[in-house]
């Protein structure tokens, strides 16, 4: 099971906020909110930063360089955990699923996040934007991830919450399971995934009738 991370395991727009705040007030501009992130999350971490900032935003690469430089800092907001991911996470693992997250975020930010949140232990890889030399949509992270796990796509399930997860999963054929509360779910057709959940506790009971 390949799992996206921001918006699907983690609200890590909090800590995302709290790491452009402090790069926008060292510019003389202002805070910027949870609120304000969520929906840019999924555009990218080059044009979520500019949007982000607004004013204070200068040079693409110098701006996400900043904001990568707090946020690799910052200590993780233990509330970004959607509620009942542990448990989830645990019920799958039992249910003899491994699983592997596949996500934008570049690979060391992620695994210290997951690291900071005592979540890194479920997974069995993790694969970022820059671990396969391209990001999502293109299919080349899902492609590692598999090999990672020792399975091929007929193996998997993907969890995720944008357009460009479901871009990803479809390139190899592999069913989408789509997290209705994370960042892009607007940008995703009924028609593109197989099931849907509102609370991650409700995950397990949709993988076990789909397996069965």
């Amino acid at each position: 099971m390949l799992f996206d991370l921001d918006g699907t395991l983690v609200d890590s727009a909090l800590d995302i906020a709290a790491a452009l705040s402090t790069v926008s007030r060292a510019r003389g501009g202002d805070a910027v909110s949870a609120a304000t992130v969520r929906p840019l999350v999924s555009l990218g971490a080059a044009t979520m930063v500019a949007r982000a900032l607004g004013p204070a935003a200068r040079e693409s690469v110098e701006d996400v360089a900043a904001f990568r430089t707090v946020l690799s800092a910052a200590v993780p907001d233990p509330r970004s955990v959607y509620a009942g991911v542990e448990r989830a996470l645990d019920r799958l693992t039992a249910q003899g699923w491994r699983l592997a997250i596949v996500t934008n975020k570049p690979e060391g930010l992620a695994e210290s996040l997951l690291a900071g949140l005592g979540l890194r232990h479920w997974f069995a890889a993790v694969v970022g934007g820059d671990t396969a030399g391209v990001a999502k949509p293109d299919p080349a992270p899902v492609r590692h991830a598999l090999a990672a796990l020792g399975a091929t796509p007929a193996d998997a399930v993907f969890v995720g919450d944008s357009g460009i997860d479901a871009a990803a999963a479809a390139a190899l054929a592999i069913p989408l399971i789509v997290f209705a509360g994370g960042y892009g779910v607007a940008e995703i057709a009924e028609a593109q995934s197989v099931a849907r959940f509102v609370h991650h506790d409700q995950l397990p009971g949709i993988l076990a009738r789909y397996r069965g």
